[in-house]
């Protein structure tokens, strides 16, 4: 790996509270937008240049993040895509490409790291393989080819390595510590307020089942096991029929107990289509009622979050350092 340029290295974490082609006019931004991005990506080609394939071409440039390829298989055979062309349709797959710039950046950095994270502990070099049956099915809008072009390259590191570095939609109010969860690989993991993701609409679901229905979800999902030091380190908050209830500090459930089976809170939310884990229980009658706050796992940046945070003209840079305790925001070069 080339040189490093460091942007940004924080020790102490501060708490604080489509696009659809209807016109011509679209088509052309779109003929305008991507040759600037594969200009901007792979740089200018010598004349004589323009008939070698694009990875003759990428291969023979220089820049260390501009040489990096997504090998993504699938069903209908293999396909080998730049990496930012394969961070923008994910990007477009996965974020409102309505929120504000800096938001949107500070996505295709998480992605680009965790690309990056995959290729680093396989020790693939310059290929990373990705099992990706949606890839090319958006239409990736002006803005997201925007946001790549300007944050191409950037990554986040820990210990002088690109991290796996977690996102979801809506926090509860606050986003989940790492080392709660037994995540001990992710150390940069830790909580933080997310004071205004109750404006989002997504903040507050429900969702109710018989209890037969319940109980035949129950009974086919996996069991788990408890840590090392059982449930003493846990917080049981309530129990609803025989049914324990073990959380985190910032109020996600980890851990349910019911019938001499140990479930994970994830594990449980998967299975009954819960918005996130963090919810409670109540009873009506012969009916299980959940309330649901938050949408996601709750871990790393909460996407609705870093939106507000640059409506108030924070930056990409500080989106990430406030969500990533103790990393450092880099520019491979």
């Amino acid at each position: 790996m080339k040189k490093l340029r460091v942007f940004q290295t924080v020790e102490n974490k501060r708490i604080a509270s489509g696009f659809p082609l209807r016109n011509l006019g679209t088509i052309l931004l779109l003929l305008l937008v991507i040759p600037y991005l594969i200009t901007f990506l792979f740089g200018n080609l010598e004349e004589g240049s323009s008939g070698r394939a694009l990875e003759t071409v990428a291969a023979e440039n220089e820049n260390f993040e501009r040489n990096i390829y997504v090998k993504n298989i699938t069903s209908l055979g293999n396909e080998t895509i730049p990496l930012e062309i394969y961070v923008a349709d994910k990007l477009a797959r996965s974020i409102d490409s309505t929120y504000e710039m800096e938001a949107i950046k500070a996505q295709a950095v998480l992605i680009r790291s965790g690309l990056l994270a995959v290729s680093e502990s396989a020790g693939s070099g310059k290929e990373i393989c990705v099992e990706d049956e949606e890839y090319g099915n958006v239409l990736i809008p002006e803005q997201i080819w925007q946001a790549v072009s300007e944050s191409a390259g950037v990554c986040i590191m820990w210990q002088d390595k690109p991290v796996s570095a977690p996102y979801f939609a809506v926090s509860n109010g606050t986003t989940r510590n790492g080392e709660e969860l037994l995540l001990m690989e992710y150390p940069y993991l830790k909580s933080v307020v997310c004071s205004r993701d109750f404006l989002s609409k997504d903040f507050m679901s429900s969702a109710s089942f018989e209890e037969s229905e319940f109980k035949k979800i129950w009974e086919q999902m996996p069991g788990t096991y408890l840590p090392e030091e059982g449930t003493e380190g846990l917080m049981f908050q309530e129990e609803l029929d025989g049914i324990k209830v073990y959380r985190d500090s910032t109020g996600y459930v980890l851990y349910l107990e019911w019938e001499g089976k140990l479930v994970s809170g994830e594990g449980f939310r998967e299975a009954f289509m819960l918005s996130s884990s963090s919810f409670h229980m109540e009873k009506e009658g012969t009916l299980i009622i959940f309330s649901v706050k938050g949408s996601g796992h709750g871990l790393g940046m909460s996407q609705f979050a870093a939106n507000e945070m640059a409506k108030e003209e924070e930056d990409y840079v500080d989106i990430l350092n406030y969500f990533f305790d103790q990393v450092t925001i880099t520019k491979i070069e």
